[in-house]
């Protein structure tokens, strides 16, 4: 599970290592920070399979509907929403520290908010089984489109002030 989980997070990640490596210029850097990432999400994906080892999960509909839908809740929450906005925020052009260190803690600081923004969502997958290579595939679709798109609640939030000021 640790490659599978290390995959499909890596593949959410790619706008962020695209906006990292075309800031930063530095090959070594940008690879740095790929293999932090990377390494993150393989001990999650590591220490989920010791885990699901140890506990018995029943395999239901009811109970994957159920975790699917405590990853939505979970995303509409106001720490789900800054960390995704956050995320965002860092695949955006910006200035990048030149030291090797700097690439150390974007790769460190890109990875802790990427663990809170799609903490709900990775524990739904591997609920419906990350065993199986189409939940990968479509768990990292289903994330790069979480990260990547405009958020509902923006769209609401804007809708409800144009009301307002009407």
């Amino acid at each position: 599970m640790a490659l599978s989980m290390a995959g499909m997070m890596a593949a959410s990640a790619v706008p962020f290592f695209f906006a990292y490596g075309r800031d930063s210029r530095r090959p070594v850097a940008t690879a740095a920070v790929v293999l932090i990432y990377v390494a993150v999400w393989a001990l999650i994906g590591f220490a989920l399979d010791q885990v699901m080892g140890m506990v018995m999960v029943p395999s239901s509909f009811l109970i994957a509907a159920a975790a699917v839908a405590v990853a939505v809740v979970y995303a509409l929450t106001p720490w789900g929403r800054w960390a995704r906005d956050r995320c965002r925020g860092m695949a955006r052009r910006g200035r990048r520290g030149p030291r090797f260190r700097d690439a150390l803690a974007e790769g460190a600081s890109y990875a802790g908010c990427c663990i809170v923004c799609s903490a709900a969502f990775t524990l739904a997958l591997v609920v419906v089984g990350m065993s199986n290579p189409v939940v990968v595939v479509v768990g990292a679709a289903v994330l790069l489109l979480y990260k990547i798109a405009p958020s509902p609640m923006a769209g609401l939030a804007r809708t409800s002030r144009l009301r307002r000021s009407a």
